[in-house]
């Protein structure tokens, strides 16, 4: 009898154990700055790349920053994982929703996303 006992406490102990629970997560470290919104503003897309001539075609985002389509501004293209592709400069060229720009390195590809480095602002 006692035998079975000690089996009995035995398999109790093995079904639940010595469960204790979970110590809690430590805090998170408080945020000592804010976070700061990127200065790369979304151009829009590349739409074509002509590597004989040097220039490559962009689609503009609805909300493209004016300031980005100059003449001469200097654009980076992007795969969506964020690899740089090219640099891009743009030019004259606007025609509705579509900017012409020159090749100034790298090899862009149709769907990459071109974004421009916004000015520093005032601190």
């Amino acid at each position: 009898m006692s035998l079975l006992r000690a089996a009995l406490a035995s398999l109790v102990l093995l079904a639940f154990g010595c469960v204790s629970p979970p110590a809690p997560p430590p805090p998170a470290a408080p945020v000592t700055e804010p976070l700061a919104p990127s200065p790369r503003l979304v151009v829009g897309q590349v739409l074509a790349h002509d590597a004989a001539r040097g220039f490559a075609f962009l689609e503009l985002a609805p909300d493209a920053p004016r300031p980005a389509l100059a003449p001469g501004t200097l654009l980076f293209a992007r795969r969506p994982d964020l690899t740089p592709t090219a640099t891009l400069r743009a030019s004259a060229f606007l025609r509705g929703r579509t900017l012409g720009t020159r090749v100034a390195s790298g090899t862009p590809q149709p769907g990459d996303e071109v974004v421009w480095e916004a000015p520093a602002g005032p601190e």
